[in-house]
């Protein structure tokens, strides 16, 4: 890790401060100042400083731990925040499109019931005309025999011989005879 301007300017201040000692601690002094350029790296500096004796590196080491063990903490709280956003997000979004493609569908065939709504009501008038009396119904999977009980909004109730009692819905039936 190479030193900030910061870090360098508060070395030099403490280094400075050192050159008042007796001559050997200022040549020492003298050579620290030279060694700590943009090159020179937090854990070559704190060698240097505790081979000399200058500084316990021991508190810096500690204030480093601690400053990396807090940034570690933050950035770990930051992405955890930062991922529940996301999920939240991600839910939120996916609520409001199964909402509006419901929504849409609904819709759709609101509007396929108004086009088949002409047409349905002429069929319900022929059937309606038919009421109890012997009828033939056909749609798409069988064709159905049997008395025609009732003709309601959307479907016939039409009861067969036997008993069995059928409930068919209005625009599934595509052909109507009288027996």
């Amino acid at each position: 890790m190479a030193l900030s301007s910061e870090a360098k300017a508060r070395l030099l201040n403490l280094l400075g401060t050192l050159q008042t000692l007796p001559t050997t601690a200022t040549s020492t002094t003298n050579n620290l100042l030279n060694t700590a350029n943009s090159s020179t790296n937090v854990t070559e500096l704190l060698n240097t400083l505790n081979t000399n004796g200058l500084v316990d590196t021991s508190l810096i080491t500690n204030l480093l731990n601690t400053t990396t063990t807090n940034v570690t903490d933050l950035l770990n709280t930051t992405t955890a925040s930062a991922t529940d956003l996301l999920n939240t997000t991600t839910a939120t979004a996916t609520g409001l499109l199964n909402t509006t493609t419901t929504a849409t569908t609904n819709l759709l065939i609101d509007l396929l019931r108004l086009r088949l709504l002409p047409s349905l009501n002429a069929l319900r008038n022929d059937l309606t005309n038919r009421l109890n009396q012997t009828v033939q119904l056909s749609t798409e999977y069988e064709t159905l025999t049997g008395v025609l009980l009732a003709v309601l909004s959307d479907y016939v109730v039409l009861v067969e011989s036997d008993g069995t009692m059928h409930f068919v819905n209005l625009s599934k039936i595509e052909t109507v005879a009288s027996l």
